[in-house]
């Protein structure tokens, strides 16, 4: 009798101690497909935030879990960190959905597991991704905005189209020598899309280089901002970085996306409650007039590139002395890459031609 009381014993010790352990892996079956998720659970917390961290085609969950290093930023910030797996009954590592009908009740799933089982603040739930896991963040913005307070799409394209439920804040990040999700202007395209969406206004704050801690990072940064209802769009434009999520040399990319998204939550609108994004100001300044653009803090020698609003590239120029033509050119909003001699790294400009 003892001896089977001792077991009994042990066996509530062991799933005492399971319990506790911040790294836990559990499984759902949605729909008829089965996913794996790592959930990392902080000791200490009190109704904690969640951050999805979405994995591209061809990932896992774990292996995404090592490459963002999202536990450390979840451990100290008191965030519970989510590492879904794409379905694994095709063993794949690819979603097999974009549209929202299929790997969205799984993160629906999630959610409400981690709400009975450690009462999180449902109004700040977050999603950040990588390449196709961008595209799911994406999505969820504009389908799911009434669940996710904030998302954070990286080397991701947006839908062209979007249901969007409400306005939400975007955090865009993207290598300018990425090649297997397009060119730079693909990227720009997905921006002028959420700076209609949100209703931003025209003038955006560029900070360069980004952070300041760091001044080899290559990274701009392009803040757009305050937007409809308090939303922020922001864009990392990140030099010479090719697809992948970005390198701990230029900038710990989990501690950014957490900066962005604890500014937002979904019961207090989306107004952001301090300005954190612009730590250095290095601004190229733009105006047009008569057919001439004019780039104020730019190289004598700066490379240009201008891209309409569908994204495609209608100029190329040299900005000679800060200047070049841009003539006979329809009205509208265009977008400016400023690169090359004389110029630290890639900014990203936006150009109204009356």
């Amino acid at each position: 009798m003892w001896y089977k009381s001792f077991l009994v014993a042990v066996f509530i010790v062991f799933l005492v101690s399971a319990g506790s352990q911040p790294r836990q892996t559990k499984t759902f079956t949605v729909g008829g497909k089965t996913h794996y998720c790592v959930f990392y659970v902080p000791s200490g917390i009190n109704k904690p935030a969640v951050v999805f961290y979405v994995h591209g085609a061809g990932g896992s969950g774990p292996n995404f879990e090592n490459e963002t290093k999202g536990d450390s930023t979840a451990n100290r910030e008191k965030f519970i960190a989510v590492y879904p797996s794409a379905a694994s009954n095709d063993g794949t590592g690819t979603w097999d959905d974009m549209q929202g009908t299929t790997n969205y009740p799984f993160f629906l799933a999630v959610i409400d597991t981690l709400k009975a089982r450690y009462h999180i603040d449902t109004n700040r739930v977050y999603m950040t991704g990588f390449s196709q896991g961008g595209m799911i963040s994406f999505v969820a913005s504009c389908s799911y905005a009434n669940v996710f307070a904030a998302v954070a799409p990286v080397s991701g394209h947006s839908n062209t189209t979007c249901p969007l439920k409400r306005p939400i804040s975007v955090f865009m990040t993207f290598g300018t020598s990425s090649q297997e999700m397009g060119l730079p202007s693909s990227f720009i395209a997905d921006l002028n899309i959420w700076l209609t969406l949100d209703s931003c206004p025209s003038t955006p704050t560029i900070t360069h280089p980004y952070p300041a801690s760091n001044p080899n990072s290559g990274v701009t940064r392009v803040t757009y901002g305050p937007c409809a209802q308090g939303t922020y769009v922001i864009m990392d434009s990140i030099s010479g970085e090719g697809h992948q999520w970005p390198d701990a040399s230029r900038l710990n990319q989990s501690d950014e996306v957490w900066a962005f998204f604890k500014q937002f939550s979904l019961n207090t609108a989306t107004a952001i409650t301090q300005q954190k994004f612009s730590l250095a100001h290095e601004p190229i300044a733009i105006s047009y007039s008569s057919g001439i653009v004019r780039l104020q803090g730019a190289g004598e020698k700066s490379v240009v590139r201008v891209i309409d609003t569908k994204g495609r590239e209608v100029a190329t120029a040299i900005a000679t002395q800060g200047q070049f033509a841009f003539k006979d050119k329809p009205s509208g909003v265009y977008m400016v890459l400023v690169s090359g001699t004389g110029t630290a790294g890639a900014f990203v400009l936006r150009m109204v031609v009356p």
